[in-house]
């Protein structure tokens, strides 16, 4: 049996509920103007697409698992796709908040970018320690840690799409 799959499934299936919320709220959101709105839809998107990100990685280990590898393989394998998908989202989204806004997005939203720096620098430890075999023999813990941070990200996110923002 897989180490940790019981939190693996309960990651899968928080952070899917993140995205399904997040939807409604879009269906649901008002805004005053233009630049809220756009700004509105850049969040529910980050959280739909973390939400979505963490599912896929939070049941990702059970396919390599699933067809015979042993648990450093699995856990050095699923490392590297989360490594590279989390810092691939990172910068999709910074690009995308620039794109939509004309500046960038500490000058828009400091406290979100800090938070979201911390996470993505914290997972990338945790992630690529993994990879290179640094710390095997807590690989299957710091997996879930860097999903976790995720889900905290994620959570955070959509605690600010519920506030009013002046």
């Amino acid at each position: 049996m897989l180490q940790h799959h019981d939190l693996l499934m309960t990651i899968a299936q928080v952070s899917a509920t993140f995205a399904g919320f997040s939807g409604v709220i879009a269906v649901f959101r008002r805004g005053s103007s233009l630049s809220e709105l756009e700004i509105g839809a850049l969040q529910v998107r980050a959280v739909v697409e973390l939400g979505v990100m963490a599912t896929i990685l939070a049941l990702l280990p059970f396919i390599p698992f699933g067809l015979g590898a042993n648990e450093p393989v699995t856990w050095r394998l699923c490392s590297a796709i989360a490594g590279v998908a989390f810092f691939g989202g990172f910068v999709g989204a910074m690009r995308r908040v620039r794109l939509s806004t004309g500046e960038g997005a500490s000058a828009r939203d400091p406290t979100l970018v800090g938070v979201a720096l911390t996470v993505v620098g914290a997972s990338q430890l945790a992630l690529w320690l993994n990879v290179f075999g640094i710390a095997s023999a807590v690989a299957a813990t710091l997996y879930v840690a860097a999903l976790l941070l995720a889900l905290a990200h994620a959570g955070f996110m959509f605690v600010r799409l519920l506030t009013p923002r002046k």
